[in-house]
């Protein structure tokens, strides 16, 4: 799926991302892609925390952890 400029998500599931708020490191289950009037745009994360919880973060607050 693109977003209305063409673009694929940044972040993909699987990938391990750096929460900065949290310091802690998580999972991508998936980018949530947002809708503003005709635009669309990839923005939050779904992630999935090293504890097994589930939460929402700011994609921009967020950055891929290199393996």
């Amino acid at each position: 799926m693109r977003d209305s400029t063409g673009k694929d998500a940044t972040y993909k599931p699987g990938d391990r991302v750096y929460v900065a708020p949290l310091k802690l490191q998580a999972t991508v289950i998936r980018q949530i892609l947002h809708h503003d009037m005709n635009e669309s745009f990839w923005g939050n994360l779904e992630l999935q925390y090293d504890d097994g919880t589930k939460g929402i973060s700011n994609s921009w607050q967020c950055s891929k952890v290199v393996k």
